[in-house]
């Protein structure tokens, strides 16, 4: 069995909406949230065989939204939902679904 998952893909791109283009959200969000996805799926049958837990780290842009980093927010906000379900899905079975939300690493 599989007692543990962490996802930790982050990969970002900086511009104002305007000019951003749409290959640049497809290909944030194709990492971040749904490279979490595929990987979670891909192991949930052994983390639940073994009752144990998934960790998604995301980013406190996950939860508020910050100028010119829309694609990493959209992709954020889109794995803390993701795991906000899974938690309620896996509570039935014993799995443990934890969200972990770093601050701003960039601007320290």
């Amino acid at each position: 069995g599989l007692w543990g998952l962490v996802n930790n893909a982050g990969v970002s791109t900086f511009g104002e909406v305007e000019f951003t283009s749409l290959d640049n959200y497809k290909e944030v969000a194709e990492i971040n949230l749904w490279g979490t996805v595929r990987v979670t799926k891909a192991f949930l049958p052994l983390i639940r065989r073994a009752k144990g837990r998934v960790v998604n780290i995301t980013s406190m842009l996950g939860r508020m939204a910050s100028p010119s980093r829309s694609c990493y927010c959209i992709s954020k906000y889109g794995v803390a939902a993701f795991s906000d379900c899974l938690r309620q899905e896996m509570y039935r079975w014993g799995v443990r679904v934890i969200l972990i939300e770093p601050s701003n690493f960039v601007a320290a």
